[in-house]
């Protein structure tokens, strides 16, 4: 077990996305844990730097633009060297990657910190003190992250994902509860229909479709979230006129996005980082799922009424590629059994 008193600054980089970063607390919750005495910091990409707002785990939040990608020639190695910079000043005795890639091997030694954990299959492992023997795509990413974690000395303390809400969110999320009237008495649906790849996105008509058997319920009441990546499609759901479906713009922050989920009754989702963040706040989801990604992907339990309603990507038409063969009716059936609940 590596000496808690030794290590006193922790710096965790993930620079990935929404999924990852809400998969990857319970190894923030297991380093924090393990070396209570450390002060754990941890890298993120700027645009999601509020998905860890809040947890008890992280004591800093370092965001990362990588619009620096789009600059060019020596101000954009300037930029870069002065982030490191900034990273060397803060003194790290560890830091741990959970991912690889050049660019984190490089800052991990830049640094300065005499500790430096990651995957082992990299160009730059040589950089690395420590080289974990975990590689993406074979295991679950819980697991992933977690063997990451375990390598460096953290015991892990289950797999419960966390988001937590930012209170300071409250009152937009109570306003709009208010303005749509809704009551104990609805069952509120949250559907989420956009996805990273268009062969995660099941079929717009099949939603359309969905809506309407639900919309049978009088009790139901649709929120269509929208984020930034989903506007164009949401489109063609907002010319339906009915004050049941109500569309909600959260493109402007992920923790609006969190309050509206925690409203709902049930939450369904492509494959994409909201179906996360509602398995981390407990709401019931149905997820319609690739079958390719059952392995690394598909970790959470229906007894944590987590579900999941596998397809298969069809990539037959480059210029119109779906999540197919999921039907409507099956959906609709489980979306019953689960709130009938």
């Amino acid at each position: 077990m590596r000496n808690n008193k030794t290590v006193k600054k922790i710096l965790v980089i993930n620079t990935k996305y929404l999924g990852d970063l809400i998969v990857c607390t319970p190894a923030l919750r297991a380093l924090k844990k393990s070396f209570s005495n450390s002060s754990i910091s941890i890298l993120v990409r700027q645009e999601y730097k509020e998905v860890l707002t809040g947890n008890p785990n992280v004591d800093e939040i370092i965001p990362f633009d990588f619009s620096i990608k789009k600059i060019y020639g020596l101000e954009r190695l300037k930029l870069e060297w002065q982030f490191v910079r900034y990273l060397r000043r803060q003194k790290f005795d560890a830091v741990i990657s959970l991912q690889s890639g050049d660019r984190y091997a490089q800052w991990s030694f830049l640094t300065g910190a005499k500790i430096r954990v990651a995957p082992k299959k990299q160009n730059m492992s040589f950089l690395l003190t420590e080289k974990v023997e975990v590689y993406e795509d074979t295991i679950s990413y819980l697991n992933y992250y977690l063997k990451i974690a375990e390598a460096f000395g953290a015991v892990a303390d289950g797999q419960q994902t966390e988001f937590h809400l930012d209170e300071n969110f409250r009152n937009r999320s109570e306003t709009f509860n208010s303005e749509h009237n809704f009551s104990n008495d609805n069952r509120i649906v949250g559907i989420h229909v956009g996805a990273s790849e268009p062969t995660k996105i099941w079929p717009l008509e099949n939603f359309e479709n969905l809506i309407e058997k639900l919309l049978t319920d009088h009790k139901a009441k649709i929120v269509l979230f929208v984020g930034p990546a989903e506007k164009k499609i949401a489109e063609r759901f907002s010319q339906i006129q009915n004050s049941r479906i109500i569309i909600a713009d959260t493109s402007g922050s992920i923790q609006q996005l969190a309050w509206l989920i925690n409203l709902c009754r049930l939450f369904i989702a492509n494959d994409s980082g909201a179906r996360h963040i509602a398995a981390a706040l407990n709401v019931p989801s149905i997820t319609l799922f690739p079958d390719d990604k059952i392995s690394c992907w598909k970790f959470y339990e229906e007894l944590s009424n987590q579900h999941f309603i596998i397809g298969k990507r069809n990539m037959s038409n480059p210029a119109n590629m779906f999540l197919d063969s999921i039907d409507v009716d099956t959906v609709y059936e489980k979306v019953k059994e689960i709130i009938s609940k």
